[in-house]
């Protein structure tokens, strides 16, 4: 079955970060719609983010050439610990984030390449677990990495600029060794066999500072501030972005962790993922701008790898 058509990108905020890079003016009025999207919407459409769309293209199809391996071959680079950030996750093995759901996906998880005893901090550094068998899957996949977490950065920037905040405030949290996630998600068509409790991924917040998302079908839905579920359109030329858990704690709820799922679906569909997050170790609490006597801190202190490692814990025993 064929995906359904498009909605109206017009209804959606629609952000060109390409002001980011013009002149005072322009940087200064695109850091104001970015502030309004993510305290009003909890998201945004980002045209001109950062790598080629051609480059985007090609990450997409270097995805369907992997999802498309025999399984013998895509476990040559299988993921074994939940959390480990690296390798291939068939169907069946993402875990649940609503108790009784069963997650209907498969993925390619990546992250940056790290020496294997980084391990030994913190189980998501080290090594990723790449298919043998795969020419220029690596390259392709890998160089997309590094590009969109050197645009993502420039991200980071914008997001304190627009609190009028230093514009290292968010990056002394994260470095290369941060555990920021990509992920080459397949959602198979359900093909009529599905029941109430099959998802595609189960309702949740991200555990990271926030998220780049692209999608090749409908799917997707986010909670709105008023509590409805909507099912932003699919431009692919454009990365969806949305607040994780980290920007929630550092700015006291002044920006919310947008909420979202995946619906099953009758037809197939592709996702690229960029998890933005902070270094393993880095603490983070309510930084002293979002907190005041009438707004106390929400938060108590915590890490980047405590937090994702209580919810991928408590993830894992939904399965």
């Amino acid at each position: 079955m064929s995906a359904p058509e498009n909605g109206e990108l017009s209804q959606h905020p629609d952000i060109d970060l390409a002001g980011l890079n013009g002149t005072p003016e322009q940087r200064s009025s695109t850091l104001a719609e970015i502030r309004a999207a993510f305290e009003g919407a909890g998201y945004f459409y980002a045209a001109n983010f950062g790598p080629s769309q051609a480059s985007v293209d090609a990450v997409f199809d270097q995805a369907r050439r992997f999802h498309a391996l025999p399984e013998d071959h895509k476990l040559t680079a299988r993921q074994f610990k939940p959390g480990s950030q690296r390798g291939w996750i068939p169907l069946g093995a993402e875990p649940a984030y609503e108790p009784g759901t069963i997650a209907r996906c498969e993925s390619f998880d990546l992250a940056m390449e790290l020496p294997d005893e980084s391990n030994i901090e913190f189980g998501g550094l080290g090594a990723n677990l790449w298919p043998s068998d795969l020419p220029g899957f690596q390259d392709t996949v890998y160089g997309w990495y590094l590009a969109a977490r050197v645009a993502a950065r420039q991200l980071f920037v914008a997001f304190a600029e627009m609190y009028e905040l230093p514009a290292g405030t968010f990056l002394q949290y994260e470095s290369e060794r941060s555990s920021s996630m990509m992920r080459l998600l397949r959602y198979p068509p359900n093909e009529g066999q599905t029941a109430d409790n099959i998802v595609g991924i189960s309702a949740h917040t991200d555990y990271e500072a926030f998220t780049l998302m692209s999608q090749t079908a409908p799917g997707l839905e986010l909670l709105t501030r008023s509590g409805e579920w909507i099912e932003p359109p699919v431009f692919q030329d454009r990365f969806i972005v949305i607040v994780g858990d980290m920007l929630e704690h550092l700015t006291n709820g002044t920006l919310r962790a947008t909420r979202h799922r995946v619906n099953d679906t009758a037809w197939e569909r592709l996702s690229l993922i960029l998890f933005n997050a902070f270094d393993a170790d880095a603490v983070i609490a309510p930084l002293p701008r979002f907190v005041s006597e009438d707004k106390p801190p929400r938060f108590e202190p915590t890490t980047q790898v405590a937090h994702i490692n209580a919810q991928v814990s408590a993830a894992v025993a939904n399965l």
